[in-house]
């Protein structure tokens, strides 16, 4: 059977929370999974034996601030939230609203016929960084800011994603409609 390689170049995202960010993504992360083996002393050395725990690196998101910055605002306004509010309000705002503090993310990567394929599904996500935005008069090229939000999540699984191929349609033509996720 002759496999075609990955695509890196054609993929979706979908952060419930944050959908001003879905359309200017520009590059994502799958993250690194590592574990350490248990190490056990004996007289004739030492025996290695399989990780009893698994450590997930974080998830980066890479977009394109557009120039109304709802984009960059959504992630700011969820980081300092959470981390740093100004009032105790805005804690429970962000707390009381129907996406919460945390945020399911999804990553489906097409095949090479732009099918969905396999699909990512990040749990409990939340921010822990948002990179700097760089603006230079100097460029000569039309270079679009792009910035860099880094999230961290409980685990994620990976399913074949041509079950949710329905849903992703159905996904498609609420945003093409302008109909509000939340609001189903």
């Amino acid at each position: 059977m002759i496999t075609n390689y990955l695509s890196p170049s054609s993929f979706i995202i979908s952060i419930d929370r944050l959908p001003h960010v879905e359309f200017f993504t520009q590059k994502v992360n799958i993250p690194d999974v590592s574990g350490s083996p248990q190490q056990t002393n004996t007289p004739l050395g030492l025996i290695y034996d399989s990780p009893s725990q698994l450590s997930y690196s974080d998830l980066d998101v890479t977009f394109i601030v557009d120039e109304d910055m709802k984009n960059y605002l959504e992630i700011l306004n969820w980081l300092e939230g959470m981390g740093s509010p100004n009032s105790t309000d805005q804690y429970k705002k962000l707390r009381s609203t129907d996406a919460g503090i945390q945020s399911d993310i999804t990553i489906v990567i097409n095949n090479n016929h732009k099918n969905p394929n396999k699909q990512f599904i990040f749990k409990d996500c939340f921010p822990v960084a948002l990179s700097s935005i760089s603006l230079d008069i100097t460029s000569t090229d039309t270079i679009y800011a792009e910035c860099n939000a880094t999230f961290r999540y409980t685990n994620f699984t990976v399913a074949n994603a041509q079950k949710v191929w329905y849903n992703m349609i159905k996904l498609f033509g609420m945003m093409i409609n302008g109909e509000n996720r939340s609001a189903q």
